[in-house]
């Protein structure tokens, strides 16, 4: 098994790319092959794909499937999270990497594509922002929490304020490092790409994490969709999933 830090360097090499191939990248509004894909979904990934194919290591991506690698471990990669906001001038985006060993996270890493500010975790080693360690922020109740989401929102998710920005990947790390109290995908219709890192991070980092239908998040399926929550503590993430409380994973 490759040491930790070298998957923590392979993603960094591997997000360097990305960043890279959206630098001069001037058809923003194109689509792609499929009906829900960018023209930059396709560049970033290609990008991605050229560093990680070189590593020898498997590889599950949004845009280009799965295809196996020399070993265990498989990079599921999300080479722009919130590529709709990218398309449209909203700077909020991000590249989404998430190593697993068979289906155990083993480092993760979130770079937002405009601000440059990045994300990482590593199994039982800390989640950090920049470098410095994050946690969450701690809140138990819905009075003042404010909570991104995605999907609408009605009246039964009885918080304070709600955040709808675009990127899950971007939002979990905002509930790691206390910015957002919580997250929720009130249509469980995200990919494992979307939030993997994400949940991570938000593990390392002290939050709860879970699923909408007590499914297992990790998995390797392009087809397959999940219900991610996370919350700052348990009794907060009782309140958004409405099924009281459950174990962290």
């Amino acid at each position: 098994m490759t040491a930790v830090g070298d998957w923590l360097g392979l993603l960094q090499e591997t997000a360097d790319a990305v960043q890279a191939s959206l630098s001069t990248f001037d058809r923003w509004h194109d689509g792609g092959d499929r009906p829900d894909q960018y023209a930059l979904d396709q560049i970033a990934d290609a990008a991605a794909l050229d560093v990680l194919d070189a590593a020898g290591v498997g590889v599950l991506s949004e845009e280009s499937g799965l295809r196996s690698g020399s070993g265990d471990e498989t990079v599921i990669v999300d080479p722009v999270d919130g590529s709709t906001n990218a398309s449209r001038g909203i700077p909020h985006y991000c590249v989404s990497l998430c190593v697993v060993d068979g289906l155990t996270p083993v480092a993760g890493l979130v770079r937002h594509l405009v601000s440059g500010e990045e994300f990482t975790a590593t199994a039982d080693g800390g989640a950090h922002r920049n470098g410095h360690p994050i946690s969450p922020s701690g809140r138990e109740t819905g009075e003042r929490a404010v909570i991104g989401v995605s999907g609408r929102p009605g009246p039964e998710l009885r918080v304070w304020q709600v955040r709808v920005l675009g990127s899950a990947a971007l939002d979990l790390c905002a509930v790691a490092c206390g910015r957002l109290d919580g997250y929720i995908d009130l249509n469980s219709n995200h990919g494992v790409w979307d939030y993997a890192a994400g949940i991570l991070i938000c593990d390392e980092a002290g939050a709860w994490t879970g699923e909408a239908d007590d499914k297992e998040l990790f998995h390797l399926s392009h087809g397959e969709r999940r219900g991610p929550i996370a919350a700052s503590t348990a009794q907060l993430a009782s309140l958004l999933d409405g099924s009281g409380q459950r174990d962290r994973r």
